[in-house]
Formats: C-alpha cells, structure tokens, sequence
C-alpha cells in the first residue's frame, strides 16, 4: 500500500512545513521591546531624645518602558511607547532603642531643679516666718505702748483731786 521510500521524505516536508508555519506565525505577530528601570532610595530615619527610634525603609521607583510595534509586514513601523510608573515602599528595619546617658542627664536636670525648688521654697518661708515674726514684734511693741499711755493716764490726776478711801 504505502512505500517506505516515499514516507520519509513526505514526514520531512511536513515536518518542515509545520516549523515553517509556526515561525512566520510568531514573526507576523506584534513586537514588543520592554526595558525596565529600577531605583530603590534606602533612608535611615532616627529621632532622638530619651527614646531613639530607628526605621530603614527602602522605596523603589519602577518605570517600566513598552515599546510596541504592530505586527504587519510595512517597512518603518510607527512604534508605541507606553510607560508604566510605579513606587513601592517597604519597612525594612525598625528599632526602638531606649537612649540610657540622654535619660540619665534629662533625670540629674530634673534632681537639679526639683533641688533647687526646694531650697527656693525653703528661703520663701523663712522669709516669710522672719517677716510675721518681726510683724508680731511690731504689734507687741504698740500693745506694750498703748498699755503705759493707758498707765500714765489713769496714775496721772489732776491737781486738787483727792485720792479715793474705801473707808
């Protein structure tokens, strides 16, 4: 029925024509070009006070290129170009560390001014104890004056008056 001598060269033709089809099939179709470019930031954030605070975050900018060309068999072809831009931020690290010689100093700050509160409030109310002290004299001194005017008043008698009996 079938010669093996005409099989074989029909298989390769197939086969031949088959890989032919799908190449032209691929090349026909549209081209597309694509070159992406990437740019990651890397900040280090830290604030400090009693508390240091660092965080690492790390952005990539990503711009992305297509260049586009129609799938025909014209000679200088109108390309596309369409650009896709993105950005991502991401948290690489972050530590909360507590600053013990910046807290050290900000406690010996405050000893040293409750310290000097304290003195400040003492002086006040010696100041304010002397001042009464010195006001309660004053009062005193007038009470002890007024009692001798008061004294001499009364020990004091006109002339001709006779002194009282309780005879």
């Amino acid at each position: 029925m079938f010669d093996p001598e005409i099989k074989t060269p029909i298989m390769k033709r197939l086969f031949i024509c088959i890989t032919v089809i799908i190449l032209a099939a691929l090349t026909a179709q549209g081209q597309e070009n694509k070159d992406v470019q990437r740019t990651t930031t890397v900040k280090k954030v830290t604030q400090k006070d009693t508390h240091v605070k660092t965080q690492v975050v790390k952005k990539t900018d990503t711009d992305k290129e297509i260049l586009k060309v129609e799938g025909s068999t014209k000679q200088d072809q109108d390309a596309k170009v369409i650009t896709k831009k993105s950005s991502q931020t991401k948290m690489v690290g972050d530590e909360n560390v507590l600053d013990e010689s910046n807290q050290a100093q900000i406690e010996a700050l405050k000893q040293k001014q409750q310290a000097e509160l304290q003195a400040s409030i003492a002086h006040e109310r010696a100041a304010a104890a002397k001042r009464a002290e010195e006001i309660r004299k004053e009062k005193e001194a007038e009470k002890q004056r007024e009692l001798e005017e008061r004294r001499a008043k009364l020990t004091h008698r006109p002339s001709g008056m006779a002194k009282y009996s309780a005879e």
